[in-house]
């Protein structure tokens, strides 16, 4: 471990100093552009040009930090909720926070070659510890937000702030590359995986991804918006890296086996006519191996319906199918054989299918739907093998698209009467029959599904649409009041709640939510805040406390209270009666924390998930973790978005995304697909039920990606790199 501590540290210490360079550089740019602006958009305390040189040593440290992070547990300082400035956000600042994500989803989507690898190899020194986006110390995210912190202080209006983050896209995310490129020497020199070769990109494709206009996506949304672009994207030439994982050693396990069994490999370097002992070795040309895959394609149904108390079928050997199909029609003087280019993408196939099984995190629905096309992509990548490379390849997205679409799903889920998995189920259909070469059928199923999720997506947030539009609020007064109403009560999943508490979120904080919606719309920048703010509240008068809720109580409630204060004020509620109501609650709250707390509720109870068809329960010892203990440090890491899946009494479960982390309080918001609410966990609760092995995460990681990983991986650890 020292070693490897040793080896992170001198990539940390390079990076972050190439990195805050360009900050620099950037910074810089940026001050000569805001002396430009007009005198009434600048603050007339700020000198960029004197602070750049703080800026560059803070975000250097954030950086380190995100390194420190993987291998040791850095304690964050706890950002207390304040929307007390909330009447006075502009539309500029909103603007600068939307333009932000747009550059980092756009630099993280533009097929850096050398990104790739250096993931591959950071995850190779940690075995254990998965490395993504959401751990990576060189993802666009981590480092725009090393930015974002480190020019804080500096206090900007909404324009220097957004020509400050244009120069930051233009002079550090533009530059990335380098800066990978050098970390990864550093890991090469290290002999981390030395002879892991990726294509580099042509240039022109390079200048046309970056002239791309970003696509806005709005923070709150993003765990549930599809995004059609994905980290393995572009050309990556995946697939002479995998066939040289599966023949780089004469013990290749589970590549050379699945050959071996298949018997499809023309042997050496042999060639069309030769004789193999006593049988002449016959190539078998493209159009009569796609005949063999149609008739195994024959031998399978062409629809299904799920069964919800059965498994999913497990998915066709295709390596050994193919391989008895040529056995069969070899004869006594002439054997079969397919040539290894084919065999090598059959056996990726099969074994891309495999995982796909086996990713316990896949519903049986997607992957009873999925594992239909498993023929049908093999003759898409014998065609085509920039299957493997291109995370832009239609057939890609498309299966993609189908997991993503059911990522909340259940078998427990009434899907025959689903209009998304009947239309999911209409598409597989037409892919498997319609699919005789042609990409272009692909394309327009994909066309298809896209539109009808747009729809889909659009018939449920009918209302939320209805009020994006500023005049169209004012006009629907009694539908924003409906609505603000609704999604307040979606938050109280104890239906014990103190009378007087539920009182005050639907009188007077209702007045103050209808105001955010009128001022923002459904969603807007302050919506979680808002939202964490009634989750903070419920948490006071809840009668369910564990070890340390006093203390937090003691340190959160005065700022929650001035909060409520605030609030009030912007909801037009008068000083005195706003005052008493105040009273009131504090007198409520301080009532709750003096009753004996309810003891010997089990883990699922803690939420009252009742409502969502979990019975209260489940055993779970309620004695606290030590704060060294790895499902408490894993649950700290969790980022907003992620997926998990709970696990209740007869086998129930509901599957949601993390909404909401409110650490002052140390509580977890989950709402499901649609954005309802439906469980809070205290962290040491939700530690307590991963411990247990009730609730489990489900990765969000694009579908095929991640089982092409998962097979790079395998293929991998056949023969790990040693650390030097």
């Amino acid at each position: 471990m020292e070693n490897v501590k040793k080896i992170l540290n001198t990539v940390r210490d390079a990076a972050a100093a190439s990195l805050s360079a360009l900050v620099s550089e950037a910074l810089s740019d940026a001050s000569m552009k805001i002396a430009n602006e007009p005198a009434s958009k600048r603050s007339h305390d700020l000198n960029l040009m004197s602070e750049r040189g703080a800026v560059a040593e803070r975000f250097a440290g954030n950086i380190r930090v995100y390194f420190d992070e993987l291998t040791s547990v850095v304690a964050k300082e706890v950002n207390v909720l304040d929307y007390g400035s909330l009447s006075l956000v502009e539309e500029d600042d909103l603007e600068a926070i939307i333009a932000m994500e747009g550059m980092i989803s756009h630099a993280r989507n533009c097929d850096i070659s050398e990104y790739l690898t250096f993931t591959t190899r950071l995850d190779t020194l940690f075995y254990g510890t998965r490395i993504d986006e959401s751990n990576n110390p060189m993802d666009p995210e981590q480092i725009g937000e090393a930015f974002k912190e480190a020019v804080r202080p500096l206090g900007m209006t909404a324009t220097e702030l957004l020509v400050t983050y244009r120069k930051f896209n233009h002079g550090v995310f533009y530059n990335l590359e380098k800066v990978l490129a050098e970390a990864n020497g550093i890991l090469i020199d290290n002999k981390i995986l030395p002879d892991l070769d990726m294509a580099a990109r042509s240039r022109a494709e390079h200048q046309n991804k970056r002239s791309a206009r970003p696509q806005k996506i709005d923070p709150t949304d993003r765990a549930f918006t599809a995004d059609t672009s994905n980290a393995v994207a572009g050309s990556q030439q995946l697939l002479p890296i995998m066939q040289k994982l599966m023949h780089r050693t004469p013990g290749a396990g589970k590549a050379e086996q699945s050959q071996a069994s298949a018997k499809v490999v023309i042997p050496g370097a042999g060639h069309d006519g030769m004789m193999v002992g006593k049988q002449k070795l016959e190539v078998v040309a493209d159009d009569q191996l796609l005949a063999l895959l149609n008739k195994l394609q024959q031998a399978m149904p062409l629809e299904s319906a799920v069964d919800e108390k059965a498994s999913a079928t497990e998915p066709q050997n295709l390596s050994q199918s193919v391989g008895d199909l040529l056995e069969q029609e070899s004869s006594a003087g002439t054997l079969r054989a397919i040539d290894s280019q084919s065999s090598d993408i059959i056996n990726l196939v099969t074994f891309l299918y495999d995982e796909i099984w086996n990713d316990k995190t896949v519903p049986i629905p997607i992957k009873e739907l999925v594992g239909r096309t498993q023929i049908t992509v093999l003759k898409i990548a014998l065609n085509d093998s920039s299957f493997f490379d291109s995370g832009d390849h239609p057939a890609r997205i498309f299966l993609n698209e189908l997991a993503t679409a059911g990522i909340g799903w259940t078998v427990s889920e009434m899907l025959d009467h689903d209009p998304m998995y009947g239309k999911m189920q209409e598409l597989v259909t037409k892919l498997v029959r319609d699919f005789v070469g042609d990409i272009v059928v692909v394309e327009n199923l994909l066309q298809d599904f896209l539109a009808f999720k747009d729809e889909y997506g659009r018939s449920h947030k009918q209302k939320e649409q209805q009020l994006l539009d500023e005049d169209e609020r004012k006009n629907r007064l009694e539908e924003v009041e409906q609505y603000a109403l609704h999604k307040i009560e979606e938050r109280i999943l104890d239906k014990e709640i103190d009378l007087f508490a539920r009182s005050f979120l639907q009188t007077y904080f209702h007045k103050f939510v209808v105001q955010v919606i009128l001022r923002e719309g459904p969603g807007g920048i302050s919506w979680r805040p808002v939202m964490n703010t009634i989750d903070v509240l419920l948490w006071t008068v809840s009668a369910y406390k564990q070890e340390g809720d006093l203390q937090r109580f003691v340190k959160v409630n005065p700022r929650l209270l001035l909060n409520l204060g605030k609030a009030l004020e912007v909801a037009g509620i008068e000083k005195a009666e706003a005052e008493e109501a105040l009273g009131k609650l504090q007198r409520v709250q301080e009532g709750c924390f003096k009753k004996p707390p309810v003891a010997n509720f089990g883990v699922h109870q803690e939420s009252n998930q009742k409502d969502v068809g979990v019975e209260p329960g489940g055993g779970v010892s309620q004695d606290s973790l030590p704060s060294d203990d790895e499902h408490l440090l894993e649950v700290s890491k969790y980022p907003i978005g992620i997926w998990l899946e709970f696990q209740g009494p007869l086998e129930q479960a509901i599957r949601c995304t993390l909404a909401a982390k409110i650490d002052t309080i140390e509580k977890y918001v989950f709402v499901n697909a649609q954005g309802v609410k439906v469980i809070e966990k205290s962290k040491m609760g939700l530690a307590r039920e991963l411990k247990a092995g009730t609730v489990k995460v489900i990765c969000e990681a694009p579908l095929i990606d991640r089982a092409m990983e998962s097979v790079i991986a395998k293929l991998r650890d056949e023969n790990p790199v040693p650390v030097a």
